[in-house]
Order: structure tokens, then sequence, then C-alpha cells
């Protein structure tokens, strides 16, 4: 599974792929609740989005991140929230 842990983060492009990661797992697990706030929902994937393009624009690894399998889809993280939905 593509997750990072806290103590691999060793500079600012480790703490930014950690916080994409952690941000995408707030994502699926919003995206699985029927009772989440669909805002909320929206917001944090506006979050993660902006994350992955930052690593996409100053050429952060993110191999080891939930944000490469956003990648495989396309680069979307709306299209990779759906999987989640009930």
């Amino acid at each position: 599974e593509n997750t990072m842990s806290k103590h691999q983060v060793r500079d600012t492009s480790g703490a930014l792929a950690y916080l994409t990661d952690c941000t995408l797992a707030t994502v699926s697990d919003l995206a699985m609740k029927k009772s989440a706030s669909k805002s909320e929902l929206r917001r944090q994937i506006s979050i993660a989005q902006s994350a992955i393009d930052w690593m996409d624009q100053f050429g952060v690894d993110y191999s080891h991140t939930r944000a490469a399998e956003v990648k495989a889809v396309g680069g979307k993280v709306e299209v990779w929230a759906e999987q989640f939905k009930q």
C-alpha cells in the first residue's frame, strides 16, 4: 500500500509528501462516510489537489504515497475519491 509514515520525513519535500498523504487519507475516509459533509469533502479534495500539483511543480517524489494512486487515474483527486464512495 502507498502510505507514508511520519518517521520517513527527512526534509521539506518529505514533509509535503507526508502531509499530502495524510490529506488523501482524510479524503478517502470522508468519501466512505454517508454522513460526511459534502462541503468538507470538497475542501479536503481541493487541498489535496493543490498539494499534488505543488509536488509535481517542485519535483517531489510521491511514489511511496497515495498521490501515486491519484496520478495513476489522471492526477485528479476528485476522480480518485470516487472509488471510496458508497
